[in-house]
Formats: C-alpha cells, structure tokens, sequence
C-alpha cells in the first residue's frame, strides 16, 4: 500500500519500546523528509533490520506494515512516512542485507593482496556474515515465489549476486596473469563458487544437523587443489 500524494510531512510518533531508537521532537514538526537528523536515520536503519529479521522468519507476504510497527514499537504512519509501502520498506531492508554482507569484507579486502587471500577472504566472510548473509538468501528464495515482481526488489537481489561474480572473476583472472592459478575458465569457477555457497546456505535451511561453515572450509580446500597452477 503506497500513501501516493498523501500529505508527507512526519506523523506524530508514540514512543518506541525498549531496545528501538527514540523518535526526536523534530520529526513531528518539520514538513518533509529531515534531512541530517540523526535520530530520523536511526528509526530508519531500526525499521529495516527489524523488517529483515520479519521477512526472513515469516515471509514477505504474510509480515504486515502492523506487524512491522508493533515490532519497532513506532506507529504505522512514521513507517510509510520513511519507505511509502510495504514493497518498499522490503527493498531497503534487502539492500541493507546486501551492504552488510560485503561491508566487513571490503574492511578486510584492503589488506589482501594476493588473488588467493582475496578469494578465501570472501569465502571467510560467508562465516563472519553468515547470518546475514543466510537472511538475505531466505528472504530471497521467499520472495521469488511472489507472482508480481518488483523490478526495484530485482535489481537490489541482484546487486549481491553481480558484486560477487565481479569479486571473484577478478581474483580469478589476476591469480592466473600472475602464475599463481592454472589456466581455468574464470566466468566457469566465479559461477561455480557462487553456486557452491547459495547451496551451502539452502541445505542449512533445509537439514538442521547440516554444518554450513565445515562444508564452507571443504569449499576453501577444493579450490586449494582446483586452482593449483602446478597441476
């Protein structure tokens, strides 16, 4: 549900619950969306993990803005002042997930200097962020079942899956320009790495003795042997 030319300026915001940020005065006086206000951005980035959280354990079509709002502890209104709908709300948690899942990487990557290093960091970053990461692809997986996509969903599901075939292809690529990797189909293996960790994270949903960051550990030794540029 979409507030279309409704009147956007803040709507008076009952006080959060324990454990959500507190709304500041400015927010019920101001006519459009604060700009610099500290406050605003923590309600906004309180409503987005919170909404990941809900997504994730129940699904995008069975989680309501209501249910949102009694989670958050802030009214309905504040939230469709902040995303304008349910649809909306669900692309900015989804890219939330996204940066949260490379944001320790790109940290890490800075000292990586070598194609290997870049690679298994990636890899090791699956075990840092593995539950956000694992939020991500469940929300994913559930939201692919949704007849009427949103190509704004799409593209913020996409981006993941983009930013990790760039990563990997061009440790790929570079490992082998340098003689540290065999000659290997660089677009082969990036998809192949991908595919390896979607399954890992969808046996973990589906087997709960499943051990998600052992089988991650195998993946890291195959690739030790795979890519071995003395084979």
């Amino acid at each position: 549900m979409s507030l279309g030319n409704q009147d956007r300026s803040p709507p008076t915001v009952r006080s959060p619950r324990r454990g959500a940020p507190k709304a500041g005065a400015r927010r019920t006086t101001r006519v459009g969306r604060p700009k610099f206000d500290v406050a605003a951005l923590d309600a906004e980035t309180h409503i987005r993990e919170v909404s990941l959280d809900l997504f994730a354990a129940r699904g995008f079509s069975a989680v309501t803005t209501k249910d949102i709002a009694d989670a958050t502890g802030f009214n309905p209104a504040l939230i469709y002042y902040y995303f304008g709908s349910k649809e909306e709300l669900f692309r900015a948690a989804v890219a939330q997930a996204v940066e949260g899942a490379f944001h320790q990487f790109r940290i890490a990557r800075e000292g990586l200097k070598h194609p290997r290093d870049i690679i298994y960091g990636w890899l090791d970053n699956h075990i840092k962020e593995y539950e956000t990461i694992a939020k991500l692809i469940k929300i994913s997986i559930d939201y692919a079942k949704i007849s009427k996509r949103n190509s704004r969903i799409d593209d913020a599901i996409r981006r993941f899956y983009e930013d990790e075939r760039d990563v990997l292809r061009a440790a790929l690529a570079d490992g082998i320009k340098r003689g540290d990797f065999r000659k290997v189909d660089v677009d082969e293996t990036a998809s192949f790495i991908s595919t390896y960790l979607d399954g890992v994270f969808a046996r973990a949903m589906i087997l709960k003795d499943f051990k998600p960051i052992q089988s991650i550990g195998e993946l890291r030794s195959f690739l030790s042997a795979y890519l071995d540029c003395k084979k």
